[in-house]
């Protein structure tokens, strides 16, 4: 419902503001149009509440990436797959992964570097993995299980991903090039450090115990 609700949300605004601008020769900066659409909409009054609500859900946006983050971080290092000493380590007093909100912090830091849809592309670079694998996901937990073979688990388990990963895919085809390079350069770089933890899959990689926490 979540997924379908923000879906109607963003269609109907999107489709509203595309008859209202059908091009984007009214705007003088396309690239952040959205204060100005503001703006011929509702006025400078309307500008302003506009402004504000976008920054308030800018910060909370950004709280809430960098705290799921510096967590992901976190459960890494546990598991030991990255040094457990930094990435694993819980501050005894704020109970946060300080180290971890330190570094996703100052790595965050570069976005002042780059402009705003080379931003946007690297996000939807990672955006579109996670799209994509989960529909990957869908499709071998349906094999291994054997709950395609009627009619309800087919349209379900392996069509309905198909389709979406089929979707993901025209995104991916209109993603930035440096965008696609940067994103495809440091995927490898992981795929890499994997081989190289799980000695090239002989091995398989550390799993966190929770009897053995307990």
């Amino acid at each position: 419902m979540t997924a379908l609700i923000g879906g109607v949300l963003f269609v109907t605004a999107s489709f509203f503001t595309q008859l209202f601008f059908p091009d984007v020769s009214r705007f003088s900066d396309p690239e952040a149009a959205s204060p100005e659409i503001a703006l011929f909409v509702g006025g400078k009054l309307f500008q302003a509440f506009f402004l504000a609500g976008t920054l308030c859900g800018t910060l909370a946006s950004g709280l809430a990436s960098h705290a799921s983050v510096s967590r992901l971080l976190y459960v890494m290092g546990r598991d030991q797959m990255i040094p457990k000493k930094l990435f694993g380590f819980v501050h005894p007093k704020y109970n946060t992964p300080f180290f971890n909100v330190i570094f996703v912090g100052s790595i965050s830091l570069v976005a002042l570097f780059l402009d705003l849809v080379t931003a946007t592309s690297l996000i939807n670079f990672g955006a579109l993995i996670a799209f994509t694998f989960v529909n990957i996901c869908v499709i071998v937990h349906s094999i291994r299980n054997k709950s395609f073979r009627t009619i309800k688990g087919f349209l379900s388990t392996i069509l309905s991903p198909v389709l979406g990963a089929a979707s993901v895919f025209i995104l991916w085809l209109n993603l930035e090039m440096s965008s696609l390079i940067l994103g495809i350069v440091w995927a490898l770089i992981g795929i890499g450090y994997l081989l190289y933890r799980t000695k090239w899959f002989t091995e398989s990689p550390p799993l966190f115990h929770f009897e053995k926490a307990q």
